[in-house]
């Protein structure tokens, strides 16, 4: 069964879905959950940008979208299809941003569901997507009426160009007057032409009491071809199946996602490993000849274990000679291939900087290093205790250590409040995570070069970070994960 979650603006509602369909489900999710919101604070917004490419058209969008929702990181665009040659599709020019600008709700909710998210869909991407049926007309008014309120989204050329969720009652009268209201705000903003007739809408409600009323105020209705036959009960339905398929728009930060993100590529190199094995029984079983080849070589390879047993034999007759026992040599071999596979996996450490990392994408990292400290040995160029008069760490408490150093670049872009609130978030995350000592704070540093002036104050506007993490090879992802408060 697939869980998803539907907010809107007066209630939660669980549904999920199995073979029988859509229904509603009490207690927890056994799965990873799709969310779907219908909130007031959902907008859309377009946008002109120059002609980018590649990584400078991504940063540019972001900034874009770090102006116009500031205060809520489930924030995403759009790039609609573009008009003129080639190069006007390889390096569009049009963008629609839409976000959510409700994070207090939004990061309740996925703190409370303690199941992976698979993203955050707003209803009205998902009421655009449907509205962008090849069989309905490009200029159109997707209309869907809840209990007590009325959900408007306008499509011009098949683009989403403004969404409203007003308090409407279930009256034919109130809701052809809300519509009539926001063509009047279209006309107003001259986005349609004022005057023109018989504007299409899509209602996904029953039609019973609204068509003579809609006529009157020269508003025709349509239908999507493949529900006319027999519509669903329940116009949620439709847009629930369509976030499953996970479509473009989904807002959800990527620290929301990462679980459901790990298990999709572990699903996919799982595949991926089947289809190899499936590929090699099925060229093995189109060439005979070579499997006989295979087992000729597997007993050449049975004489050879032989002949190095035999060799081995000699070897320790040769060793008890200079009076070593073999168990000796070989604890020493074992001790010697212990400390190797000691070594931790450097991306553990550095996937736990990246999700401190990943609240901003505008940030760029200059410099990062990474390295397995020696016993004995002080990190980050920290000054020696016997020298400040510092007190020795007492005994047993030195452990492998690894440290880890980095240098970020902030966007020129950024004034001195943004800048400050940065640093201070980069610092506050590292410090949450579980065993992290961070000897160097680029905070720390910014506020001592603030009060001065000449070279110390140019030295502190170096933003390095330098800290230490328990050296302990075979963590496990779900141990990173945990290690975050």
């Amino acid at each position: 069964m697939k869980y998803l979650l539907y907010l809107s603006p007066t209630e939660r509602q669980l549904w999920g879905k199995d073979g029988q369909g859509w229904q509603r489900v009490s207690g927890e999710p056994k799965g990873h959950v799709w969310v779907v919101t219908d909130l007031v604070e959902e907008s859309f917004a377009a946008i002109k940008t120059p002609r980018l490419f590649g990584r400078d058209r991504g940063s540019y969008i972001a900034r874009q979208l770090a102006t116009r929702y500031p205060d809520t990181p489930y924030r995403s665009f759009l790039t609609p299809d573009q008009e003129g040659d080639l190069i006007g599709r390889i390096a569009p020019t049009r963008h629609i941003l839409l976000g959510v600008d409700a994070a207090e709700r939004l990061n309740a909710e996925l703190d409370a569901t303690p199941n992976p998210v698979a993203g955050v869909w707003p209803v009205s991407m998902l009421l655009a997507l449907l509205g962008q049926d090849k069989d309905l007309p490009a200029n159109l008014f997707v209309v869907m009426p809840a209990p007590g309120t009325l959900r408007i989204v306008f499509l011009k050329n098949r683009t989403p160009v403004l969404t409203r969720l007003t308090l409407t009652p279930n009256q034919a009268r109130a809701q052809v007057d809300e519509i009539i209201r926001t063509l009047r705000h279209l006309e107003n903003t001259q986005v349609v032409a004022r005057g023109q007739q018989d504007h299409p809408v899509l209602l996904l409600a029953d039609r019973d009491g609204l068509e003579g009323v809609m006529a009157a105020a020269h508003l025709k209705l349509v239908k999507l071809p493949r529900w006319q036959a027999a519509p669903p009960g329940d116009w949620r339905f439709p847009l629930f199946d369509l976030a499953l398929k996970s479509p473009a728009g989904q807002v959800a930060p990527l620290a929301r996602r990462t679980e459901f993100l790990a298990a999709r590529l572990s699903r996919a190199s799982l595949v991926l490993a089947a289809v190899i094995i499936v590929a090699g029984i099925a060229g093995a079983g189109n060439n005979l000849w070579s499997l006989l080849g295979m087992m000729n070589e597997s007993r050449q390879l049975e004489t050879s274990i032989q002949q190095i047993n035999a060799r081995i034999a000699e070897v320790e007759l040769n060793i008890r000679k200079y009076e070593v026992a073999p168990e000796v040599l070989r604890r020493a071999v074992t001790l010697h291939d212990d400390e190797i596979v000691s070594v931790p996996a450097m991306d553990l450490h550095l996937r736990l900087i990246a999700k401190a990392l990943a609240s901003d994408p505008n940030l760029r990292l200059k410099d990062l290093r990474w390295r397995l400290l020696a016993p004995g040995v002080l990190p980050c160029n920290a000054p020696d205790p016997a020298t400040t008069g510092a007190a020795p760490p007492e005994p047993g408490s030195e452990k492998r250590k690894v440290e880890v150093s980095f240098e970020l670049v902030i966007p020129e872009g950024y004034g001195p409040r943004d800048r400050v609130r940065t640093l201070r978030d980069i610092s506050s995350q590292l410090l949450g995570i579980e065993n992290l000592t961070l000897w160097q704070d680029a905070t720390r540093d910014l506020a001592s070069g603030s009060l001065r002036s000449g070279p110390v104050r140019s030295a502190a506007t170096k933003l390095f970070w330098c800290m230490t993490l328990p050296g302990i090879a075979g963590v496990t992802d779900g141990q990173i994960a945990s290690s975050r408060p």
